[in-house]
C-alpha cells in the first residue's frame, strides 16, 4: 500500500464569484415568477379545505421559491452562497406578502383586493380583523387571536426560512469548475463499503494527505443497511476536475414500514486526481483493494 504522507489535501470551496448577469437574472426571474406562484399559493390555501394539505403547499410554496432562485442562479454561474441566501431571503418574503395579498382576495371573492399589494397597512389591517373571528377551523374549533397569529407566524418561518435555506443548501453541494468555467454537475456514484468505524481518525488522516483509510475499505455486503458511501462531482467538460465526498449512511425503517436514510458526512469536497479517482473505483470490486496512487 502507497500512503500519500507527503500530499497535501486540497479542499474544494466556492470562490464567491457573482456574474453581474447572474444577479441580474436572478432578480428578473424573482419579480416576473415569485407574484404568479404567490397569487396561486393564496387561492390554493383558500380554496383547498384540507388542513393536511395546506400544510404540503405551505411546504411546496418554499421549494417552489427556492427552485426558481437556485436555476437561474446556477445559469447565471452565481458561485456566491451568502448573495444566494439573501435572494432566497428577500424573494421568501416578497413570496409571504403576495400569498397574503392573493389569500385574502380570494377568501373575499373579490380580485380587488390584489391592489392592496401596494398598500402595505391596508392589507396589514384586513389580517387584522380577520385575526378576531378566525379564519378557518379544525376538529370544530377555530383559532383567534395569539393562537391564530402564532400559526401564521409559522407558516412564515416554513416560507421565509425554507426558501432561503434551499436555495443555499441547492447549490452549496456542487461543485464549480473554474478552469472550464462551468458546473462539475455529472454525480458519480463509486460503491458502497463496509462502515468507517473511527469517522473522525479516517477524516483525521485524509486531511493530513494520507490516503491509506481508503485501503481498508472492503465492499459492503448485498442489502446492508449501513455502510459507507462514495461519490464525485465531475466536470463533463475538462474530464479533469474531480471532487469527492465520503459518507456514513444508515438506513432503517420506521413504524410505518417506510424506509429512512440518514447520512453522516466523513469527507466533504475533497479535491482528487484522474488516477486517484481511478484506483478508488477499483475499490468497489470484490477482490483485495488496491493501493491508491497519487
Amino acid at each position: 500500500m502507497n500512503e500519500l504522507t507527503s500530499t497535501t489535501a486540497k479542499f474544494y470551496r466556492h470562490s464567491g464569484k457573482a456574474p453581474v448577469i447572474g444577479l441580474l437574472l436572478i432578480g428578473i426571474a424573482g419579480f416576473v415568477a415569485i407574484p404568479i406562484l404567490g397569487l396561486v399559493y393564496g387561492y390554493l390555501l383558500r380554496y383547498i379545505p384540507f388542513i393536511y394539505i395546506n400544510c404540503l403547499i405551505v411546504v411546496g410554496y418554499a421549494y417552489a421559491i427556492s427552485f426558481v432562485i437556485t436555476r437561474v442562479a446556477k445559469y447565471g454561474k452565481v458561485r456566491n452562497m451568502i448573495l444566494i441566501g439573501l435572494a432566497g431571503l428577500f424573494f421568501g418574503l416578497l413570496a409571504d406578502y403576495i400569498g397574503w395579498v392573493s389569500w385574502i382576495a380570494a377568501l373575499f371573492g373579490d380580485p380587488s383586493y390584489l391592489i392592496g399589494f401596494f398598500f402595505p397597512f391596508q392589507v396589514f389591517g384586513v389580517i387584522t380583523e380577520i385575526a378576531k373571528e378566525g379564519a378557518w377551523s379544525l376538529s370544530g374549533t377555530t383559532p383567534t387571536g395569539a393562537v391564530l397569529y402564532f400559526i401564521w407566524f409559522i407558516e412564515a418561518c416554513i416560507v421565509i426560512g425554507g426558501s432561503t435555506y434551499l436555495s443555499i443548501s441547492a447549490l452549496s453541494e456542487i461543485p464549480f469548475c473554474e478552469d472550464s468555467d462551468t458546473w462539475a454537475d455529472k454525480k458519480t456514484f463509486l460503491g458502497a463499503f463496509m462502515p468507517v468505524a473511527n469517522a473522525q481518525q479516517f477524516r483525521a488522516a485524509v486531511a493530513q494527505g494520507s490516503f491509506a483509510p481508503f485501503n481498508e475499505l472492503k465492499p459492503a455486503q448485498p442489502g446492508s443497511r449501513k455502510f459507507t458511501l462514495l461519490e464525485t462531482y465531475e466536470c463533463e467538460q475538462c474530464k479533469s476536475f474531480f471532487v469527492l465526498n465520503v459518507k456514513n449512511v444508515d438506513v432503517t425503517v420506521n413504524r410505518r414500514g417506510k424506509a429512512e436514510t440518514k447520512t453522516k458526512p466523513i469527507v466533504s469536497n475533497l479535491v482528487v486526481t484522474p488516477t486517484t479517482l481511478a484506483s478508488l473505483r477499483k475499490l468497489a470490486e470484490v477482490r483485495p483493494p488496491a493501493a491508491i496512487t497519487p
